[in-house]
């Protein structure tokens, strides 16, 4: 999400889009964001003006920081802003349009988000539980190491048990061969199976979160079942869509001018999926390969630059296709022709 590319028609709002923070960079700043917005709900950030009022950058401010407080008509949103630790006076009543909130889920009408992983707290829950059992069973039932049995012994007492197990520890430690006689009889346990499952039963919380998250589980390193790259990058590119949305509408509600975002760049880094599409295009005789250039250019794709075009070094320069009547027509002709 912070490698999305933000696209707007006003100069301020995209200085302050690709270089938010003056303390940091532009990535580190926009990942603190989604990161604080996607496992705590929410995501704060100041919008400073320059001299003329005009948008100049954003300070980020974390979820302790800020109080928010509705009107008492209702209509209207403020924030309280504390600086714990710095000699930067508190802002009260700082309004709504000077804050940049991003919400993951909201339950009260978009005011406040709440965690995804709110969704995993009985399964959380479940899941120390299921530690906490499976710490017992190991604290507990594999403590003992092995059984000493003595044979015709009869019943010994405790402090009789406890003397032939000394003796046996002092020859066993050190690694030292342990010699028994025919009365005696030593067994060493070794992992239930039981155990075994009830411990690889406790592995599956990543599995949970990619599901509150929609992420494929193909980029946690599992693979999921009846998908190939294409089907993950494209679902992948609708995760990223689905929360990039929220966070351009809060953009378009508090900055100026119209912003869109591209997530081409994260989906699709060297541009496979375009060029498979505009082969497509061209081999369907769509559009001509002119036109292929220029969205091959524009696109992320990493097979054609402006040098090699202005160098003649073109993957094609059209062809000659016989027509059912015999005629020879230019493809890219009837592609030119197909684009005006």
């Amino acid at each position: 999400m912070a490698s999305v590319h933000f696209k707007t028609n006003n100069q301020y709002t995209s200085k302050v889009l690709t270089n938010p923070s003056q303390l940091t960079n532009s990535f580190s700043f926009w990942r603190s964001m989604y990161a604080q917005m996607l496992l705590s709900g929410n995501a704060y950030a100041l919008i400073w003006g320059d001299k003329s009022g005009r948008s100049d950058h954003l300070e980020y401010l974390r979820p302790s920081q800020v109080d928010i407080y509705k009107s008492a008509d209702e209509t209207q949103l403020t924030y309280d802003i504390n600086f714990p630790d710095t000699e930067e006076p508190d802002m009260k009543s700082v309004p709504a349009s000077q804050i940049i909130h991003l919400k993951g889920v909201s339950l009260d009408g978009g005011l406040i988000g709440i965690s995804p992983l709110r969704a995993l707290s009985k399964e959380m829950q479940l899941q120390d539980a299921n530690k906490g059992l499976a710490l017992g069973a190991m604290k507990n039932g594999l403590n003992i190491t092995g059984l000493l049995k003595i044979n015709k012994g009869g019943l010994l007492e405790g402090e009789t048990k406890d003397s032939v197990r000394r003796a046996f520890e002092q020859q066993a430690e050190n690694g030292h061969i342990v010699v028994l006689d025919d009365l005696e009889d030593y067994q060493s346990l070794e992992v239930n199976r039981d155990i075994s499952k009830l411990l690889s039963s406790t592995d599956w919380t990543s599995e949970q979160i990619a599901k509150v998250y929609g992420v494929p589980q193909d980029y946690l390193g599992s693979e999921s079942e009846h998908s190939n790259i294409e089907m993950v990058a494209i679902q992948y590119a609708q995760t990223i869509g689905r929360y990039i949305r929220g966070v351009v509408s809060e953009f378009k509600q508090k900055l100026n001018g119209e912003i869109d975002y591209d997530v081409n760049a994260i989906s699709d880094i060297d541009g496979q999926q375009v060029e498979k599409r505009v082969r497509g295009l061209v081999t369907d005789r769509v559009i001509g390969y002119k036109t292929a250039q220029k969205i091959l250019i524009r696109s992320n794709s990493d097979l054609l630059t402006k040098e090699d075009i202005v160098s003649g070094d073109v993957p094609f320069q059209g062809s000659t296709i016989k027509s059912k009547g015999g005629e020879d027509t230019n493809d890219e002709d009837n592609g030119t022709k197909s684009d005006q």
